[in-house]
């Protein structure tokens, strides 16, 4: 069965809870930017066995807005639109969940290679064999990164 890495981020704003800043930055014509000095984004990554992409996005949506939970769809005319309960996921889009108090927004997957990982070198954007992941953090470790 096929891996695939998801990525995703956390959105926090200063002085905002989630549902303010999906309502701001996603909003329609009230939406928009907000002060760079006010936004933290955390990038995160996960891996997720299923026959396709899209049985991939459903099993990681259920584990994170949970089985039934409520998931956006960014348009692209800026505002968010509850997704329907019979819609399939497309991998292609953009999807906004709130989890733990924080705003969410999926960024994309690709197919993993069996026995390979996320470069921890190059952020994440090519593969390399887990053995040398894991030499190369253990070396950042012990010589302070």
């Amino acid at each position: 069965m096929p891996s695939y890495r998801i990525y995703y981020a956390e959105r926090e704003v200063k002085g905002m809870d989630a549902r303010n800043v999906l309502e701001h930055a996603y909003g329609g014509s009230a939406g928009g930017a907000f002060d760079p000095d006010a936004v933290r984004e955390t990038e995160w990554e996960e891996t997720y066995d299923a026959r396709n992409p899209e049985g991939a996005l459903k099993g990681f949506f259920n584990d994170h807005a949970g089985p039934g939970g409520r998931v956006f769809i960014a348009e692209e005319d800026g505002e968010a639109r509850e997704l329907g309960s019979f819609e399939e996921y497309d991998p292609d889009r953009t999807y906004l969940w709130i989890e733990d108090g924080k705003l969410m927004e999926y960024q994309g997957l690709d197919e993993s290679t069996p026995g390979m990982v996320a470069c921890p070198l190059c952020d994440g954007t090519g593969e390399v064999e887990e053995a040398v992941a894991v030499q190369y953090e253990a070396d950042q470790g012990r010589y302070g990164g």
